[in-house]
């Protein structure tokens, strides 16, 4: 029996990012001969029974912010002896489980993330020890997954570890349509709309992007864990009140979710640091059009299909004089590279 520990998201059904749907997406589609030890940090517990074959670890550290790392490094003391691979995601945890493999043989597979050391929101010495880590990841893990094949062209002269590019998966519910006691909850659902969704993150442009709507014609709704950092809760204040900007501080019932970005005129994707960003997925998924800032994750992510732009003038001057968006949709052909079902195997052929 196979036993992988996942170690650096949130945990299993936690609301966050795309390192957390892929951790459910594991273990919802797991087969019978593997088993999973899954991390959960503080202020995430598990909201249902976990499937057979997964055991939940709850800490008491968080998953982000300063306590990251020592949640990482936790994490690897509690499992080492008993797994037979470690899923890293994230790689600042690699120089623990380096040194213990000394000790006990096992394998290390680590989700080395995007250039998170680019990041404004971390300090100097941070940036300098994730990057580092990045660089010891390629030497000392057996495998090295990326998101993105852009990230290849940044890989250190020194690399031992098997590198594969595996981005995020992405499924869209389409169990709701519009009825009176949504629009009552989303009044903008009847009418044209813009819609952004994106973590609050400065450089995820989330102020430019209202900014450039004050005096628009058109709606922009921008869905966001604005609460969730100091960013977001500065853009929040700021902007809430402008009529034609529709702020949502969470949202994390899918299915609504879901809805909202079936219905939009074009989605405008503004993350200008992310790999394979999953908000990005989503969409080609859920096939609305889509622009997007112009940058070369963005570009493979796409398979350069979407309208791409350098400033939100670019964005602005298009929605003004093209009311037919509709060849800025993905092909469907592209949904298929990031079917749940296919990302799955791929990790578990890494194990």
């Amino acid at each position: 029996m196979r036993k992988i520990a996942i170690i650096g998201s949130h945990g299993i059904y936690a609301n966050y990012g795309g390192w957390d749907e892929l951790v459910r997406n594991l273990a919802e589609r797991k087969p019978e001969d593997l088993q999973y030890i899954i991390f959960n940090s503080a202020g995430y517990p598990a909201q249902k029974e976990p499937p057979d074959g997964v055991s939940i670890r709850q800490l008491k550290f968080r998953a982000d912010g300063y306590q990251g790392l020592f949640y990482d490094f936790w994490s690897i003391l509690v499992c080492w002896r008993k797994a037979n691979t470690l899923l890293l995601l994230g790689a600042q945890g690699i120089p623990l489980a380096a040194f213990l493999r000394l000790f006990r043989k096992f394998r290390i597979v680590a989700n080395a993330g995007g250039f998170e050391w680019e990041r404004p929101k971390f300090g100097f010495f941070l940036k300098r020890y994730l990057k580092w880590c990045f660089n010891l990841s390629m030497r000392y893990a057996d495998t090295v997954i990326l998101d993105n094949p852009h990230y290849r062209n940044f890989l250190p002269e020194k690399v031992k570890a098997d590198v594969k590019v595996i981005p995020y998966g992405g499924e869209i519910d389409t169990s709701l349509e519009v009825n009176e006691g949504l629009l009552e909850k989303y009044p903008f659902l009847d009418k044209p709309y813009f819609l952004s969704v994106s973590r609050p993150l400065k450089d995820n442009q989330l102020e430019e992007l209202c900014s450039s709507f004050i005096g628009s014609d058109h709606t922009l709704v921008l869905i966001s864990n604005f609460s969730s950092t100091p960013y977001g809760i500065s853009v929040l204040k700021k902007y809430r009140s402008i009529g034609n900007l529709i702020l949502i501080n969470g949202l994390y019932v899918k299915p609504e979710l879901d809805l909202i970005r079936r219905k939009c005129k074009a989605y405008i994707h503004t993350h200008t640091l992310c790999g394979t960003a999953p908000s990005l997925v989503e969409m080609i998924i859920a096939q609305r059009p889509v622009l997007s800032v112009d940058n070369p994750q963005n570009r493979n992510t796409l398979r350069e299909e979407g309208f791409f732009y350098k400033s939100f003038t670019q964005v602005h001057e298009l929605i003004n004089n093209d009311s037919d968006l509709s060849r800025y949709i993905p092909p469907k052909e592209l949904c298929d590279r990031y079917q749940w079902s296919t990302i799955v195997a791929e990790y578990e052929s890494t194990f």
